[in-house]
């Protein structure tokens, strides 16, 4: 009889790896804080440089105005209170642009429909408020928008790393004056707070709690959001066709088209707001949209199911294309399998007739995905 052959020690399988979410946490860090008066003229808020953490998330921005002593029967511009912020930019740690050249309303219109929260509008936060009329604190106001970096908490893709004191993110800030403000101004300028305050992960434990390793950073380090701004001025009413020039080369998460009339005014915007509008794609033309579908189709993705700028209406003059609907039923509930993939010099324009008279303004925002260095789309879409 063969005797038995004795089995050699076999090694146990590695341990599954992971998530980084599984081993982080959010934290809150130091606000950072600064006063000042408004007067007849832009002023420029000292550079906030955020302090170094682990990976960055979000900034919130809280913005509060004071009044006292008002006689005045104070009344605010159309894009007030949040056009307090003349201009915002917001960098990274090698001084390159995240977010250029935006208004405090252009926040609050990304902030909206960018689809980062479940509460989007921010005239929905309980810290909200613009005091109109003749009372002592006319002309006072608050509001919270936020800075947003990830891209998706579920798996925590988009933060970026924020370890060095020395090469810090930063954010610039011009404070509007106050005519931009109020279209009738209180009897004395408002001393308005501007509060920040960083959202971080925190550095994530190297295993979880039955002992399996766990990832020590967000997955596809390095991804990046961004949104650009661009002015098309001098419109005339009629048929209109603009190349949507900073709108292509990367996979594009949003898309945010305002229209305004030559004194600004988005309500006129509203209405003159082309019917049908097109978007063509090289020689496709995925986009032919008439306004009343285009309504509906923006009240069912995000609730806002009348017009105007009062608290969960879709704004006057502001129609959106999100392309990060793709995972359940509101926008920023992704995969990213939705998004619209763009190569530099694809053809993207938008098309339309411009209604009512005279010249025209169209801003878009372009919200768009840089994959990190190495990184494909398909390899960031779950």
């Amino acid at each position: 009889m063969t005797a038995p052959v004795k089995e050699t020690d076999k090694k146990a399988p590695p341990r599954p790896m992971r998530p980084f979410r599984v081993g982080a946490q959010s934290v809150d860090d130091e606000a950072f804080e600064r006063t000042l008066t408004l007067n007849a003229g832009n002023q420029p808020l000292d550079q906030y440089n955020v302090p170094s953490s682990s990976f960055l998330q979000e900034l919130e921005l809280y913005v509060k105005a004071t009044t006292s002593g008002n006689a005045a029967t104070v009344a605010f511009k159309e894009d007030a209170p949040y056009c307090v912020i003349e201009s915002l930019n917001f960098l990274d740690t090698g001084n390159s642009d995240i977010i250029t050249q935006i208004t405090g309303y252009d926040l609050a219109v990304i902030n909206k429909f960018g689809g980062y929260k479940f509460s989007d509008d921010p005239k929905s936060s309980p810290l909200y408020s613009a005091t109109t009329g003749s009372g002592a604190t006319g002309g006072s106001f608050s509001f919270m928008l936020r800075i947003p970096i990830e891209l998706v908490s579920r798996d925590a893709l988009g933060p970026l790393p924020n370890k060095s004191a020395s090469t810090p993110f930063k954010v610039k800030t011009t404070v509007a004056a106050t005519g931009s403000v109020y279209s009738t101004a209180p009897t004395t300028p408002p001393s308005v707070l501007f509060q920040f305050v960083p959202v971080s992960y925190w550095e994530p434990t190297e295993q979880d709690g039955s002992g399996n390793p766990v990832a020590q950073q967000p997955p596809a380090m390095g991804t990046s959001q961004f949104w650009n701004k661009t002015p098309y001025s001098n419109i005339s009413a009629g048929p209109w066709t603009q190349q949507l020039d900073n709108a292509v080369g990367y996979p594009i998460r949003n898309i945010v088209f305002i229209l305004r009339d030559s004194t600004g005014s988005r309500v006129q915007g509203e209405a003159d707001f082309p019917d049908p509008f097109k978007m063509q794609l090289q020689s496709n033309i995925p986009v032919n949209r008439r306004k009343t579908t285009w309504q509906d189709r923006i009240a069912k993705a995000y609730g806002y199911d009348t017009i105007g700028d009062a608290k969960n209406q879709k704004d006057n003059g502001v129609y959106i294309l999100w392309y990060n609907g793709d995972f359940a039923h509101k926008p920023g509930w992704e995969n990213r399998r939705g998004y619209l993939r763009t190569t530099d010099g694809m053809r993207l324009e938008a098309k339309g007739t411009i209604g009512g008279s005279g010249a025209h303004s169209m801003q878009v925002l372009v919200n768009y995905v840089s994959p990190a260095a190495g990184t494909s789309l398909a390899q960031i879409t779950t």
